[in-house]
């Protein structure tokens, strides 16, 4: 069986591919307001829905690195002690196609 060696921090936020592709869409609007506000005296406004909202909230939240977790799961998976469930890895992976899906 092949370990695979950790090496640094690799968390992502899981609201951060959302976020920047509101962040996209709320430049590119922006943009195109002040292209029309160039030509004609008409403004557009951009408002943001509640989830809207909560995903650019939580993109900007670091999650907490536990510094003694991480150094204890290096050393079980050197160790070949770290365990894997396949049952919570699918837990996961469908709570992950759930929230896709609410988009």
């Amino acid at each position: 069986m092949d370990i695979l060696k950790i090496e640094g921090y690799q968390g992502t936020n899981i609201y951060g591919d959302q976020a920047a592709k509101l962040t996209k869409h709320t430049q590119l609007a922006a943009s195109k307001n002040q292209t029309n506000n160039d030509s004609t005296e008409e403004s557009t406004s951009v408002e943001l829905s509640e989830r809207a909202q909560k995903i650019m909230q939580g993109a900007q939240v670091e999650p907490e690195i536990d510094l003694k977790k991480v150094a204890n799961l290096k050393n079980a998976i050197n160790n070949g002690n770290y365990k894997i469930s396949a049952e919570d890895i699918a837990n996961r992976m469908m709570a992950q196609v759930d929230m896709q899906k609410e988009d």
